[in-house]
């Protein structure tokens, strides 16, 4: 009798009940991998907010309650409605329901936590493609094992619930189910969330503290990016409900993001007032005239860290080759990145700017007016994001071969841009061919670019070095860190065996003397330093700083070095010139993302200093004293107001910049 009448009360509030099973299960998986990705009940590095104390977590847990039930329970109504027009009646309406829901649910919270698992929150597409070696496809393929384990642990959920509803589903609850019992408890609890969930969603958007951890829940997203829709009055992509807040509601031109036009009296963007843009400096590089000079050499390591020089692993030294050329020579301690991306970072150091600047001679362009020869010699495919022909590679008179050029000789199967690459044995191959052709009694420069250390670390022709076994792709995960980590340096001393062939060469013809060498890192490289594996999606040493070595023993710089600043470095080389780089306040600009919708920005100064301003929160990092603060906070203290002041100036100013080179 009691067992009937319990059977009595759940089938009449079955409707609530399927709803709270399935936000439940949810609930549980998705706080679970929120956990191990955020550390968002611990703190973590660079961490701005994390829930420590009861009150912090009972007040985060049942707001993600709360919008899972929004979410899940209007999902629920339309089911339910459809199910009551067609007159289906049953068990099978909520089991369905809800095996549905938990298991797409659990698939897409399988594909952004374990695909991106390794990444920030500022993934985008093309990390993603990263992760694959360019390819899309790959990146999935790559994850498949870890989503498969994730997918047999909803299957044995799934399992749970069909044991579940089997014990429901007898004759008692069949006779249940032919009554005509009204839903009120349900559309009452509907009503009154539906009523409070715009409420909770804009106080929300407005306090850091807990936006920080439920804009990673999938449920408050979908509802704040919804309501934040149907509050864009002014059809300017931005509303009231998402952070940074639409301030103008009714003015189209004023909005989070805008492009903040100098002299019109206007904040279309919200930071500083008007925009105020900073002169462009004088091109120090114009003022030296057109000359020949020692040839020139520039290699490019792609994903090469800074830490590279002094890295051993099993008492052996990764890069023993380029060590002896930094001992003789100059290796420039703070020499950083502008971006965490190939092809940014490779225009950067030709062009000798973020943003097309026809007021500054580019590397090329520099090359060419002093007669001399060019050859370009690259492991990769130049011409992805158009950047062979932005900087020049594929000028008049300038020899050009890439990984696209022998396309036969890839070392992976994709012939996709980003994934395309050449081993370092066909490279130096080539670069060896090239050095017999040339007239060295004419000036040379030759760019070599280097792949050996792309993701995953390691192709199939690669020489184990350092090592005697390379990770597989499936097993780079956080559990194998130090093989990940061993691996990558294998990597490195592959690119630094090529290093010491092009230094071969060179003794081989006794042209070392005459020639300049400029050895850089396009970028840096996390290794799970702070739990995320890749580049391009922080801004920190281990992404963005990077290798500068020179065979000049007369270079020296005790200011940061940004990839702008690294063409004039080696012309002055080249040349014998003065080459004392002494400005101690000069300031690297960074960047996560596009300049027109940036994730991150900052600067960094002399000793590594960095001053980093994160959009999304509108918070403010300062790297000496690890504080966060807010936008407000930072502007209202002295010793950090104008910090922040010259980083919006900076960034401001490269926007406007582009927005008028484009218009061109």
């Amino acid at each position: 009798m009691v067992l009937l009448k319990l059977e009595e009360i759940l089938w009449q509030f079955r409707r609530l009940l399927v709803v709270f099973i399935a936000v439940i299960i949810i609930q549980g998986l998705e706080l679970t991998l929120l956990y191990y990705k955020y550390d968002i009940f611990t703190g973590g590095f660079l961490q701005p907010y994390s829930y420590r104390t009861l009150p912090e977590r009972l007040t985060f847990l049942g707001l993600s309650f709360w919008f899972d039930l929004a979410l899940y329970g209007f999902v629920a109504s339309l089911w339910f409605f459809v199910a009551d027009k067609l007159n289906k009646y049953g068990l099978i309406i909520y089991y369905n329901f809800t095996v549905l829901v938990v298991l797409s649910t659990g698939i897409w919270l399988a594909l952004k936590f374990q695909v991106l698992s390794y990444f920030s929150d500022t993934i985008n597409l093309q990390i993603i493609k990263n992760l694959g070696g360019g390819s899309l496809k790959e990146a999935l393929l790559y994850a498949s094992n870890e989503i498969s384990l994730f997918i047999a642990i909803l299957c044995i959920i799934t399992l749970f619930l069909v044991c579940f509803m089997k014990w429901l589903d007898n004759k008692s609850i069949y006779e249940f189910s032919k009554k005509d019992i009204k839903h009120i408890s349900y559309i009452k609890l509907l009503s009154l969330n539906l009523v409070l969930t715009p409420i909770l969603a804009y106080f929300i958007s407005g306090n850091d503290f807990l936006r920080y951890g439920l804009e990673k829940k999938t449920s408050y997203r979908l509802i704040s990016s919804g309501l934040d829709k149907l509050s864009d009055i002014d059809s300017d992509g931005s509303g009231i409900f998402s952070y940074p807040k639409d301030n103008a509601v009714f003015n189209a031109d004023i909005y989070p993001g805008a492009l903040d036009i100098p002299g019109n009296g206007l904040d279309e963007d919200g930071f500083l007032g008007d925009a105020v843009i900073l002169p462009v400096k004088k091109d120090s590089l114009s003022e030296i005239p057109p000359q020949s000079g020692k040839h020139i050499i520039l290699i490019v390591l792609e994903s090469a860290r800074a830490d590279l020089l002094d890295q051993k692993i099993n008492d052996h030294y990764a890069a023993p080759v380029m060590r002896d050329i930094a001992s003789t020579g100059s290796s420039i301690k703070n020499a950083y990145s502008h971006t965490g991306y190939t092809t940014t970072s490779i225009t950067a150091i030709f062009n000798r700017d973020l943003v097309k600047n026809n007021a500054k001679l580019t590397l090329i362009q520099f090359l060419q007016s002093a007669d001399y020869q060019l050859s370009i010699i690259s492991g990769q495919d130049e011409s992805f994001g158009n950047v062979a022909s932005a900087v020049g590679m594929q000028n008049d008179c300038v020899y050009y071969f890439d990984a696209r050029t022998a396309i036969n000789d890839r070392v992976f199967p994709s012939t996709e841009q980003g994934s395309l690459r050449l081993s370092e044995e066909r490279v130096v191959k080539q670069f060896q061919a090239r050095v017999k052709q040339l007239d060295f009694s004419k000036p040379q420069f030759i760019y070599l670019n280097f792949q050996a250390a792309h993701f995953p670390y390691s192709h199939p022709k690669m020489k184990k070095l350092i090592i005697e076994h390379l990770i597989p792709r499936s097993k780079i995960n956080l559990e194998n860190k130090k093989w990940v980590s061993d691996t990558y340096w294998n990597a490195i001393a592959n690119a630094d065996w090529a290093v010491g062939e092009v230094i071969a060469s060179l003794k081989e013809k006794t042209l070392l003397n005459q020639v300049t060498i400029v050895i850089l890192g396009d970028h840096g490289e996390s290794l799970f330093d702070d739990g995320f594996l890749g580049h391009g999606h922080a801004i920190n040493d281990s992404q963005t700083k990077i290798p500068l070595i020179i065979n000049d023993p007369d270079v020296s710089a005790d200011e940061p070095i940004g990839q702008v600043d690294v063409a004039e470095i080696a012309i002055r080389s080249a040349l014998g010139l003065t080459n004392r780089w002494l400005n101690k306040d000069k300031m690297v600009f960074q960047l996560v993302g596009s300049l027109s919708q940036p994730s991150l920005i900052a600067h960094v100064q002399q000793d590594g200093v960095r001053t980093l301003f994160d959009f999304r929160s509108e918070q403010v990092f300062f790297s000496e004293s690890r504080l966060w603060k807010t936008y407000e906070e930072a502007l209202s203290e002295p010793v950090y107001k104008n910090r922040i002041v010259n980083l919006i100036r900076d960034w401001e100013t490269l926007r406007w910049r582009q927005y008028l080179a484009e218009k061109q």
